[in-house]
């Protein structure tokens, strides 16, 4: 059985709104963006109610399986982390990173009732102006 990625229960329907509203062409495209958001804030949460999984498979290219290495490297501090042998503690991590940002989604634009389209745009004005490119471009210069 191929590896899985859960999504958390709670936030079915926001996702679902999120997906059907074409904001985010899969689940998966919202949970990548989520889990940067989660990591971007510090927000790493738990989880035990999951909805439907999500084959891991889905998660190809090499941005996706990239943003999972880079949190769980990040996370751990070991560079390890790519090794095939954990792929469980990057998948845990990325899901709880993703987790934490649907956290942030759904308090800063879902529950105060905000058009999604202007909510995304000013969560990552938000987070632009408090952290530039060339800060990203920097710290990845001293990974």
């Amino acid at each position: 059985m191929a590896a899985r990625v859960r999504r958390p229960a709670e936030f079915d329907d926001m996702l679902n709104e999120l997906r059907e509203g074409g904001f985010f062409s899969t689940y998966k495209d919202v949970l990548v963006f989520a889990a940067a958001l989660g990591f971007r804030r510090g927000n790493r949460k738990e989880f035990k109610k999951s909805s439907e999984p999500i084959d891991l498979e889905i998660f190809r290219g090499d941005f996706d399986r990239t943003v999972m290495s880079i949190l769980a490297i990040e996370e751990s501090g070991d560079p390890k982390m790519i090794a095939p042998s954990n792929e469980v503690a990057r998948v845990l991590c990325f899901e709880e990173y993703a987790n934490g940002g649907l956290e942030i989604m759904k308090r800063e634009i879902w529950d105060g009732k905000q058009d999604w389209r202007e909510g995304l745009l000013a969560l990552v004005q938000r987070e632009e102006d408090e952290h530039t490119m060339l800060d990203d471009i920097t710290e990845l210069a001293n990974f």
